[in-house]
């Protein structure tokens, strides 16, 4: 079900994006994915390991009522992330008062910035909960919601940076609330909760955390100083709409590893049967997204958007191997290895800040390309060295 929720709920974010590509114009969909980039990053700030706490605490969990304990929890931290991530948005959009029309885009997402939070709260605690239900719906609901609005609206009224922000991820965050909501959340007697929750945070979400502030902050680094290093923001769109087109390739393997992260917590290693199928889904995947993506998007986006089916081609590769670092990664999760995936992080982190900051000052957009591969290549490459030795110690043990 998760793996073609996500297939479908791709087909409707590619259809989304080719809507805002039509209605906006290269540089004032640059100046959105400015915006929505640093607000991704932000919110990559605020969250403090909790949600991947709380996750291994969902795997573990076979107590409903407890479960539901948990997740009453990490709704406060949402909620308290939220306020955080709102704070931080109008500082950004004081601070970047230079950028042209971008202050005033911050402003106006003032009220929608935590739908980035929301979806980690589901990626984190539909997985720890084996809830695959709910999470294809994350996957799939909001963008096949908003394709049919956004398209009557625009063809009535002209869109804007604003607008679309305004629209695009005010949907989204509401659909997402009411799945939240449906998952009914107990908030009755949570000081032990809390006080479980922060001790599994400083043993393992923390060292997720300081992991995720070098990789996952890290991958909305290309889109800030693609715009900081350029007159305007064009290159920001054109790179982030590549984005947008190859993400999904690294949630397919992900799927696998989401769907067995609770029988991961009690297996000694990954089945053979699985890593098979998960490299034949990746590799099969790959071939035909690099074969059919350049003549798509000459079809579907404007003229001035052509490029992007060269980039997206180029960022299939990275985000393939990705996805297969994280499937690793959902294992070692399982068993609470979190200076592993720590460490995996950071090492592609390292690469990411580099390049991300110095190649593409002297390559612009094609050494943020550079660096996509290779920081997702070294993510792989040090998850399988952790996973091996996981294995080798499990064995000796048995």
């Amino acid at each position: 079900m998760l793996y073609f929720a996500t297939i479908a709920g791709t087909l409707f974010g590619f259809v989304a994006s080719v809507i805002n590509t039509k209605n906006l114009d290269v540089v004032p969909y640059g100046d959105l994915s400015y915006t929505q980039n640093i607000i991704q990053f932000l919110s990559v700030v605020v969250l403090f390991g909790y949600f991947s706490s709380g996750s291994r605490l969902l795997a573990i969990s076979n107590d409903e009522k407890y479960s539901r304990k948990i997740k009453g929890a990490m709704v406060l931290i949402l909620a308290v992330s939220s306020l955080l991530l709102m704070i931080g948005t109008l500082i950004a959009g004081l601070l970047l008062s230079h950028k042209n029309n971008t202050p005033y885009l911050f402003l106006a997402s003032i009220p929608v910035c935590f739908y980035p939070l929301l979806t980690n709260y589901f990626n984190t605690t539909a997985q720890g909960d084996n809830d695959i239900g709910r999470l294809s719906l994350v996957r799939l609901l909001p963008s096949l919601v908003y394709v049919p609005i956004a398209y009557f609206i625009f063809k009535k009224h002209e869109a804007t940076s604003i607008s679309v922000m305004l629209l695009q991820w005010g949907i989204y965050s509401f659909l997402l609330i009411c799945i939240l909501i449906s998952t009914r959340p107990s908030f009755k007697n949570l000081k032990r909760i809390f006080i479980i929750l922060n001790k599994e945070n400083k043993e393992y979400g923390i060292q997720l955390y300081y992991g995720s502030l070098a990789m996952v902050a890290t991958n909305y680094l290309a889109g800030i100083t693609l715009g900081l290093y350029n007159e305007n923001n064009a290159n920001v769109g054109f790179y982030t709409l590549a984005l947008t087109l190859t993400t999904p390739l690294s949630y397919l393997p992900g799927i696998v590893g989401t769907s067995y992260f609770k029988q991961f917590a009690n297996q000694d290693s990954i089945p053979l049967k699985v890593i098979k199928y998960t490299l034949l889904l990746t590799l099969i995947s790959c071939v035909v997204f690099v074969l059919l993506i350049r003549p798509v998007v000459d079809f579907l986006y404007r003229e001035s958007y052509y490029i992007v089916g060269t980039y997206a081609s180029w960022l299939a590769i990275g985000f393939c191997i990705h996805g297969l670092g994280d499937m690793l990664n959902r294992f070692l999760g399982s068993h609470g290895q979190g200076v592993a995936i720590r460490n995996a992080s950071f090492s592609c982190g390292i690469i990411k800040i580099f390049g991300y900051i110095v190649l593409v000052y002297f390559f612009d957009i094609n050494g943020a390309l550079i660096t996509n591969i290779v920081s997702s290549i070294i993510y792989c490459l040090v998850l399988v060295h952790y996973y091996r030795r996981f294995v080798s110690i499990s064995g000796i043990k048995s």
